[in-house]
């Protein structure tokens, strides 16, 4: 895959790092690529979880599934953001959710033990590499905290408002695009497709919003 170096030195996690040490460093974690087809799964519920991985490209959902087979989106990654360090931390590793690539997606995976343990030449870029790691941490961390805050509101449209808040202020704009569907976007609010879309109309009728597919203006 030609373009991998270049969507690997774009990824966070190697900022700070030359292309010669991350060269060095990619070949000292014993690290790998894999590609994906839309709706394909990366991991399923219980898989064994040693490695963390990072999206190059494309956008991976975090799925979880009830015992009636009901399926909720509880978060989604995008390039450059990691995935399953959660799982791989802990001690009985398995996973307790799913995860699908949403898109064509490329994925470099890190055996997580080499990360978290120096190499016994104590390299400079390996401590810019942990320390990356853990900021990437502290920003799902956040991604969590405004899940918590968007499911903690009482009524569908407070969701929706929250939800499309978060987004304004991380776009920096009123006008912003959104990456999930409509499908996706209620399975992430938890609610109803067919209520949520009713409460857009609603919404946009009412002159609170407005949108067209995945862009929306807050009025």
């Amino acid at each position: 895959m030609s373009s991998d170096p270049e969507l690997i030195s774009n990824a966070p996690i190697f900022k700070g790092i030359s292309d010669k040490d991350r060269t060095a460093l990619l070949g000292c974690l014993k690290t790998y690529t894999r590609a994906y087809r839309k709706g394909e799964f990366i991991l399923i519920e219980q898989d064994h979880v040693q490695d963390v991985g990072i999206v190059l490209s494309g956008t991976v959902h975090m799925l979880k599934e009830d015992v009636w087979g009901r399926r909720t989106l509880l978060d989604y990654m995008g390039p450059g953001e990691i995935f399953g360090e959660t799982f791989a931390l802990r001690n009985e590793q398995a996973s307790h959710v799913s995860f699908l690539a949403a898109a064509d997606t490329k994925v470099l995976f890190l055996p997580l033990d080499h990360v978290l343990t120096p190499c016994k030449n104590q390299c400079p870029f390996h401590t810019a590499l942990s320390r990356n790691f853990f900021l990437l941490m502290g920003e799902k961390n956040l991604r969590l905290m405004e899940k918590i805050e968007i499911s903690a509101k009482g009524s569908l449209r407070e969701k929706i408002l929250s939800y499309l808040s978060i987004q304004a202020q991380k776009q920096g704009s009123k006008y912003i695009k959104i990456p999930l569907n409509r499908t996706e976007m209620a399975s992430y609010l938890h609610a109803n497709r067919s209520a949520m879309t009713r409460e857009l109309s609603e919404m946009q009728a009412e002159g609170l919003i407005e949108f067209d597919g995945n862009t929306f203006v807050i009025k």
